[in-house]
């Protein structure tokens, strides 16, 4: 009887042991599903926390325009003055127009036979672009006249305006950091227009502008 009690001893023991060696790979393996979140949350705050890069954010690149304006001299004119405003540029794509500025400025054109003045210089998104529009809201025109009375005198006449809107067309690109420059002659001697009104001169300006350089720095 003793042998067989030592027996079932041996073998109650044999069946812990053997249960208790069971168990254990399945608590280890109940570890590594929580290491594994664990480490993919880490993972994620990591990433999140992170620049622009992972973000998915871009950044939008610059350059500068410069526009540049000149003019063709007006035989016997000694002043034609030229106000401009609402410049504005085009973006072929996407395609919108960009307003430079606004605001009205005044211009003596045949002072500008040899010194060319800067229009507008403007930040602008790199891209292509391929049309400059202005507008000429008002001018007039001085000669020297002698009127048989004394000494010539400059006299001033109005330029009447049918329309002032200028379309130029002009094929340009906008580099990150860089210049581009662009300069557009006033035609004025072409423009402007000599009308009799009985014993009257009256003078029309019907606006044309080219765009003669595109140059990058």
């Amino acid at each position: 009887m003793k042998k067989w009690g030592i027996l079932f001893g041996i073998f109650v023991c044999l069946i812990f042991i053997f249960s208790i060696n069971c168990k254990s790979p399945a608590s280890s393996e109940a570890v590594f599903p929580a290491m594994a979140a664990e480490s993919d949350s880490s993972s994620s705050q990591s990433s999140s926390s992170g620049g622009g890069e992972s973000t998915g954010e871009t950044t939008t690149a610059f350059g500068s325009l410069k526009v540049m304006l000149k003019d063709k001299p007006v035989e016997d004119a000694e002043h034609v003055w030229v106000t401009i405003s609402n410049l504005v540029v085009h973006m072929a794509d996407p395609d919108e127009f960009i307003v430079l500025s606004d605001e009205p400025e005044e211009f003596d054109l045949l002072a500008l036979r040899d010194n060319p003045a800067i229009l507008n210089v403007s930040q602008l998104d790199v891209g292509h672009y391929n049309q400059i529009r202005a507008e000429v809201v008002e001018g007039s025109i001085v000669f020297v006249e002698d009127n048989g009375n004394g000494p010539p005198n400059p006299v001033e006449y109005d330029l009447k305006i049918p329309s002032g809107e200028i379309k130029v067309p002009v094929q340009f690109y906008i580099q990150e950091n860089g210049t581009t420059q662009i300069v557009l002659d006033f035609d004025a001697e072409k423009s402007i227009k000599l009308t009799k009104q009985g014993n009257k001169d009256s003078y029309k300006l019907r606006p044309v502008i080219n765009a003669v350089s595109v140059s990058y720095q």
